[in-house]
């Protein structure tokens, strides 16, 4: 009996000094958890601003000297609306709005430089190292009003490594255009799902 009453006594005072331990841990724990996800806690819509369910995403207008950019945004943002199947995407005629996309500015600019020997004749300082920016404007209209919802510009830009290979060297900026829009296309999705 009194083994059991000597337990009893040992179990109380350790739990006397464990509790506010284990509370502080908890409560610590809690702290941190609730940092980390008030990250994720911003509201998303159904539907874009304006109440638009049925969207239109025709060819992006490109105002730049890189052919093929349009293709490559287009794709882009209604490949981000079909993941997140938010609204549907549909023809013109029966859309409820319209998210036009205009690409103003396409840059690339060198940023390192090497010297090379060309072979028995004078040596030339070349280029290794480039980075591309690009610069699109996303809007999104009611049709058929054409009354402009929302409205955004978004800029990115990417380093690219290049060699004495012209043709390895512009797949390898295409590449670069393409993480652009990708990134740029995504931002501007979720943009419009979270800004009104």
């Amino acid at each position: 009996m009194r083994k059991c009453v000597n337990m009893f006594a040992y179990l109380k005072s350790s739990m006397i000094v464990l509790l506010p331990m284990v509370l502080r841990i908890f409560a610590i724990g809690l702290f941190i958890v609730s940092l980390g996800c008030s990250y994720g806690f911003v509201t998303r819509q159904d539907r874009l601003p304006g109440g638009i369910r049925k969207v239109s995403i025709p060819t992006f207008s490109n105002r730049t000297h890189e052919s093929g950019l349009e293709n490559i945004f287009t794709t882009e943002l209604r490949n981000e609306f079909f993941k997140s199947r938010i609204v549907t995407i549909v023809s013109t005629e029966q859309a409820e709005g319209e998210i036009i996309g205009v690409i103003g500015g396409v840059s690339t600019e060198p940023l390192a430089h090497s010297e090379e020997d060309l072979k028995g004749r004078s040596s030339k300082i070349l280029a290794n190292e480039y980075r591309a920016k690009m610069d699109v404007s996303i809007s999104l209209v009611r049709l058929p009003s054409k009354e402009v919802v929302w409205e955004r510009s978004f800029s990115d830009s990417r380093q690219y490594v290049t060699t004495n290979d012209l043709l390895k060297n512009e797949v390898k900026q295409q590449e670069a255009f393409k993480k652009i829009a990708s990134y740029l296309m995504e931002q501007a999705h979720d943009a419009m799902l979270e800004d009104f």
